[in-house]
């Protein structure tokens, strides 16, 4: 019974024991699923988390592998040092670790060049600007201490003429005030020479009516000598009408003709030469014959068709080359020259006066004077200044224009010119009163051209 007993005993223990496994081992089982469900969920949350940091195809990249490693050797976690090299890079570029590569590239926009380019190659020409403008600061800093020195050089040479200037105006004021006190002296011997001259027109004036009857008395008398004279002079240039040239007998000028032509050279040549008393630079003019040499009922003479100047004298003859020739009426073999001062025994006195234009410029003057004398004299005339009885022509030109008289006290000057002026109209009046009065032949500057064959 005992027996019996105690094995049963030990089976309850037995089975109670093994109950109490099962159901621990249950709980286990209960427990352990648990946890590997908790598990397996974390694992998978883990897994979703680490995509967030690295995809599964971008974690056998070389560039990941070697970003592990570094991150391994460093013994810090991937983001770790990822962030801390971010954070490195960031304050080396923009001087804030917590600046971002947004913020970083859109600082580099601002950056002109940069878009589209390195950090570095931003870096690397930003420098080269650099040295560049270093480089033109320093030329310019050269130029400019050049220009300093050049300045200071230059403000010295200024200070140099400033003071040999003011040295200079000193010495011209000092000369000013000599010469304003010779000025003043002269103004007061002017004024006293005024004064004086003053005081002798009273007198004149004063004697001027004294004088006026004596002269009027004297004028009769030289009128009535005067009288005498021209009938004496007209009575003289009657016996010299023969050698004079008078207007009537103007075709009488012929002397000589056109022996012959060359044309291609435009070369005539005359019946007269040097035995004739020709010489180098005398002109013809040439007619067809002498008939043409008369003038016309207003006492104009005619041109010839052509003129002629002497290049070469022999004994009897003479080459000419054609100055000027009328179109349709050319020089031909026979036509006769003339020049009305040629004579081989005679040498015509010229008087000259008045204002001329020998230039052809329209302008008058009595400076060309010289040139119509210079032009009688070159073709043989000979030129006087009075208008004596041997006289052949008188030749004027335009009579000075006399301005208004200048009102007392005008400049010395004003008053010599009009005086000047005032007895050159006199002196034309003079002589054309005289020549009229004698029957002298009076010629114009284009008559005169006429005479002498000049076109």
């Amino acid at each position: 019974m005992a027996g019996r007993g105690g094995a049963g005993v030990g089976m309850i223990v037995t089975v109670s024991v093994l109950g109490v496994l099962s159901l621990t081992l249950f709980v286990l089982t209960v427990v352990f699923y648990g946890n590997y469900q908790g598990s397996k969920r974390e694992l998978e949350a883990n897994v979703s988390q680490m995509s967030d940091f690295v995809r599964p195809d971008e974690k056998e990249r070389d560039d990941i592998r070697t970003i592990r490693e570094a991150a391994s050797k460093s013994r810090k976690s991937v983001v770790g040092y990822l962030n801390e090299s971010m954070q490195t890079t960031m304050r080396a570029v923009t001087g804030s670790p917590r600046d971002t590569v947004t913020q970083l590239q859109t600082r580099l926009a601002g950056i002109p060049g940069a878009e589209g380019s390195s950090l570095v190659q931003v870096i690397q020409d930003q420098q080269a600007s650099i040295t560049r403008l270093e480089n033109e600061v320093q030329q310019a800093d050269a130029d400019r201490q050049r220009a300093l020195e050049d300045l200071a050089n230059e403000s010295e040479r200024v200070a140099l003429m400033q003071d040999s200037n003011n040295k200079a105006v000193a010495a011209l004021n000092a000369e000013i005030g000599t010469y304003r006190s010779e000025v003043d002296r002269y103004r007061e011997g002017i004024n006293d020479t005024r004064k004086d001259m003053d005081a002798r027109v009273e007198r004149i004036i004063t004697d001027r009516g004294d004088n006026e009857a004596k002269l009027s008395e004297r004028i009769r008398e030289l009128q009535n000598q005067n009288l005498v004279l021209q009938n004496q002079v007209a009575e003289l240039r009657g016996e010299k009408n023969k050698d004079i040239l008078k207007p009537d007998d103007e075709y009488a000028l012929v002397d000589g003709q056109v022996a012959g032509l060359d044309s291609a050279a435009n070369r005539v040549f005359i019946s007269i030469g040097r035995k004739q008393k020709v010489r180098l630079g005398m002109t013809f003019a040439v007619y067809n014959n002498a008939t043409e040499l008369r003038p016309d009922n207003a006492g104009v003479y005619p041109r010839g068709k052509a003129s002629i100047e002497v290049i070469a004298v022999d004994d009897d003859s003479s080459t000419c080359r054609v100055l000027v020739e009328s179109r349709g009426n050319p020089v031909i073999k026979g036509d006769v020259i003339a020049n009305a001062v040629f004579d081989p025994s005679k040498t015509y006195k010229f008087v000259v006066w008045g204002n001329f234009d020998a230039d052809r410029d329209a302008r008058p003057t009595p400076q060309e004077r010289m040139d119509i004398e210079a032009m009688i004299l070159a073709w043989g005339g000979e030129v006087v200044e009075e208008l004596t009885g041997d006289v052949d022509f008188l030749v004027l030109g335009e009579r000075a224009i006399l301005p208004p008289p200048p009102r007392p006290g005008s400049p010395i000057e004003i008053m010599q010119e009009y005086i000047r002026l005032d007895r050159a109209v006199q002196h034309y009046n003079d002589l054309f009163n005289q020549a009229a009065a004698t029957g002298l032949p009076v010629l114009n500057e284009n008559r005169l051209y006429t005479l002498i064959g000049r076109p």
